[in-house]
């Protein structure tokens, strides 16, 4: 199920960074964070005994619109149309703005954000993959804006350039609109919860593909699946989804010992309304889930966990029904100050040399009864501190130090 050449490597060059887009609670602003997903990949499976609480602070990105198309390419982060500034009595349309931000700068501002050339159609909220070098933009056009012809649109990052797309003979419902790369295989997957057909889209070819498919779990709305070769794999209602495309198999069950490092109630509704849990493929067999655990409504406390956790070659039961298990293998517990809503994540390639999470304040180690501790402290609090000055207060009456990163 998962290619050779993907298989984790302790020499290898590279990590692998996530980047959490977020609106700001209080100014209401787009702002990241970024989270080192492959560290230690191959290491023993520990299930976060000997894990971290890390302290985060965002990057600020006040110019960039909220709620428009998001992704990554080599070290740059791109932003495509999204809300309009607020202007009382005009009818919303959605911005054709684009902009890319530079990760691998050491000194990222709020003005390290640039503008490039805007998009054909202004977009809210668009599914948005990149295939060899190439940004597909699908959707988030409605009202009097849409039209069949405006649909879907590429950028080439070479040529600088965005160009309409032929639509699909029927469009997918907007609502609970996805896509998914398929490197591999050179297709882009495009769908919607509320239709039961899929379309494949060919880049070279320019031509849409009705799929024949057998997918027994839907893909709900706000999840996004990631595919690993032919396999889709996405996080829903506590369980582990996955659907092959070409031997047309359907999978779902549980993650052993997520319950250990997640309370498995931040993962279901309404909990879930935040953030909906997001897999990314780290590396090999190696999976990424990040998750929210909102524990502190009063002083605005959440913690973002990433849990990474490897999947089991298949076993075939019954001539074709197939199961795996997926197992827990390590996560990592980050202290952020609560956003109003958390949209997604991309994940970058990035130089292995480089310090990856600049943004961190501080790193703590603990163990379960200190997490429990810090949690227990910060709901009894009853001073409206700044949460990392609070948390850092919290931790110094544990006993336990800080130790600052190196940045």
């Amino acid at each position: 199920m998962f290619p050779a050449s993907s298989s984790p490597s302790r020499s290898r060059p590279h990590q692998k960074t996530a980047y959490v887009r977020a609106v700001s609670q209080g100014d209401y602003e787009m702002e990241f964070y970024s989270v080192a997903i492959n560290h230690d990949v191959s290491g023993e499976e520990d299930c976060g005994e000997d894990g971290s609480v890390r302290i985060l602070t965002p990057i600020k990105a006040p110019n960039v619109p909220l709620h428009g198309g998001f992704a990554a390419m080599d070290n740059k982060l791109y932003c495509m149309g999204g809300d309009p500034p607020y202007r009382a009595g005009r009818f919303y349309e959605p911005v054709r703005r684009f902009y890319a931000l530079d990760t691998s700068s050491r000194n990222r501002t709020k003005s390290s954000w640039k503008k490039r050339a805007s998009m054909r159609n202004g977009r809210f909220l668009p599914p948005t993959v990149v295939v060899d070098g190439k940004i597909f933009v699908f959707g988030g056009i409605e009202g009097p804006y849409c039209h069949t012809r405006h649909w879907a649109e590429v950028f080439d990052t070479k040529s600088g350039r965005w160009s309409s797309l032929l639509p699909p003979p029927q469009l997918p419902t907007a609502y609970g609109l996805f896509a998914v790369a398929l490197p591999d295989l050179g297709k882009i997957l495009v769908g919607s919860c509320e239709d039961e057909f899929l379309y494949t889209y060919y880049p070279e070819e320019g031509l849409w593909e009705l799929l024949d498919h057998k997918m027994v779990f839907g893909i709900s709305c706000h999840v996004k699946p990631v595919a690993v070769h032919a396999t889709l794999f996405w996080f829903d209602d506590c369980n582990l989804h996955a659907y092959n495309l070409v031997d047309k198999w359907s999978y779902s069950g549980c993650i052993k010992d997520l319950e250990k490092v997640v309370p498995l109630e931040s993962l279901m509704p309404p909990n879930v309304d935040l953030f909906y849990p997001a897999v990314h493929h780290v590396a090999g067999n190696v999976f990424s889930l990040l998750c929210l655990e909102y524990f502190s409504s009063e002083h605005r406390a959440t913690l973002l966990h990433c849990v990474k956790f490897s999947i089991s070659d298949l076993v075939v039961q019954g001539g074709e029904d197939v199961c795996f298990n997926a197992a827990v293998r390590s996560a990592d517990a980050y202290s952020i100050q609560t956003p109003s809503q958390i949209l997604d994540a991309v994940v970058i390639v990035v130089d292995g040399l480089k310090t990856f999470n600049e943004r961190i304040a501080c790193r703590v180690k603990w163990s379960f009864a200190s997490l429990a501790q810090l949690k227990k402290k910060i709901l009894k609090c009853s001073v409206d501190w700044d949460m990392s000055l609070l948390i850092s207060e919290i931790l110094s009456s544990i006993n336990v130090s800080l130790n600052p990163i190196p940045q």
